[in-house]
């Protein structure tokens, strides 16, 4: 199918930009121009308010024009399309009221399952909406808010940062929204056959005895049984369960499936489930540099990983994730606020002159744009060496 011409009112996210023709000072506003993913709202809102009314779509890369008539949901399109994007304290604030939220309504079907019933599926089907609304609208912001995690709740809040992920790789990689809310009730549930081991074992602070070890390997298996049980869970959900810890090179558990005998959700799972689970707080253990993290992980693709499935994990994430403090090539410090398709060059909130050794007024810079002024991110900084918490500039207390 050839590329498509349509209006900037028909354009959502999901769909593939095959080419914006503007001149060259709205490309330096707007970034890329050419062969992209539409990835949210706010996209959308940015090239609109350049005043760009037609743009240049490949239907075979993402999605196609919506060929219905209902009059309600194209003023909808319309109305969202043109809006001004919104603040990163209103996202992030917006994404810690879905994370309370999720964890509540995880909770409450785990119970349900403790006590024998079925879960209900109906605030469990709202609640994986929401989640996939704040991933379409900003994916930075959920799973910002996904990190911060309490000790004591690790998991439920790993799984939902968990499901946050598994939508944010499928938004990557162009999956329809039907699939989308499957693998966001697999990354939900991924973790749901924990209810089956006793809590001495599952909240042990110091080294498991190989005894313990191969209680907690079955913990994939239990889950596939719980959700086929009960008769709610698509397989893509139950495969998540139950492959998110094999390995590429068949050294994960329970099956020591190898290659593409693991299926292609069940390998998103298991880079998911890493990287949420390293950088984590957790009753036994700390929690890790981002940056390293993806550093290993790309390290491991090929072995323990897809090759395919960690690029587009770090395309989603980006090689410096979102509340990264980042020393810049100025000699200022600064927090990732938010990814560009140039991953290398991020939207940065500069604090602190390294040249006077003092904190500065917060001012967000986007290093892929003329604003940057050439600045560019020279390395990944730690926080405690500094004592800059990049939260004090993210969140709002």
């Amino acid at each position: 199918m050839a590329r498509k011409l349509i209006g900037i009112k028909e354009l959502l996210p999901g769909m593939y930009i095959d080419e914006i023709k503007c001149g060259m000072r709205e490309r330096m506003r707007i970034g890329e121009t050419k062969d992209f993913m539409i990835s949210s709202k706010n996209e959308i809102a940015l090239i609109a308010k350049q005043g760009i009314q037609h743009v240049y779509i490949d239907p075979e890369k993402g999605l196609d024009v919506y060929e219905g008539s209902e009059e309600d949901e194209l003023a909808q399109v319309e109305s969202e399309a043109f809006r001004e994007p919104r603040s990163l304290e209103e996202e992030l604030r917006d994404a810690k009221v879905i994370l309370d939220k999720a964890s509540n309504t995880l909770k409450d079907a785990i119970n349900e399952i403790r006590s024998g019933g079925k879960i209900t599926m109906d605030p469990v089907k709202l609640l994986l909406e929401e989640i996939y609304n704040s991933v379409n609208e900003n994916k930075d912001a959920i799973v910002t808010v996904c990190r911060k995690k309490k000790k004591d709740g690790y998991m439920l809040e790993h799984s939902v940062s968990h499901c946050a992920l598994m939508m944010a790789i499928g938004q990557t990689m162009g999956v329809a929204k039907d699939e989308l809310l499957d693998l966001g009730l697999g990354g939900l549930f991924h973790d749901i056959g924990k209810i089956r081991i006793p809590e001495g074992i599952l909240k042990k602070p110091g080294k498991l005895t190989p005894e313990e070890l191969d209680v907690i390997k079955k913990h994939p298996l239990w889950g596939g049984e719980i959700m086929i049980a009960s008769g709610n869970f698509p397989e893509k959900a139950i495969s998540i369960a139950m492959e998110h810890h094999e390995r590429y090179d068949g050294t994960g558990y329970p099956y020591q499936l190898a290659g593409n005998d693991i299926s292609l959700v069940g390998q998103m799972a298991s880079i998911a489930d890493v990287y949420d689970a390293s950088i984590s707080i957790r009753p036994y253990g700390t929690a890790g540099d981002p940056c390293l993290v993806i550093k290993n992980l790309f390290q491991e693709a090929g072995k323990l990983f897809h090759m395919d499935m960690v690029q587009q994990f770090i395309k989603t994430i980006g090689i410096y994730p979102v509340g990264t403090l980042a020393r810049l090539e100025s000699d200022k410090l600064g927090i990732v606020i938010k990814q560009n398709k140039n991953l290398t060059q991020p939207v940065v909130r500069v604090v602190y002159d390294l040249k006077n050794n003092s904190y500065m007024p917060p001012k967000d810079i986007d290093l892929s744009h003329a604003g940057g002024r050439g600045d560019k991110v020279v390395e990944a900084e730690s926080p405690e060496k500094w004592k800059i918490y990049p939260g004090r500039f993210m969140f709002s207390e």
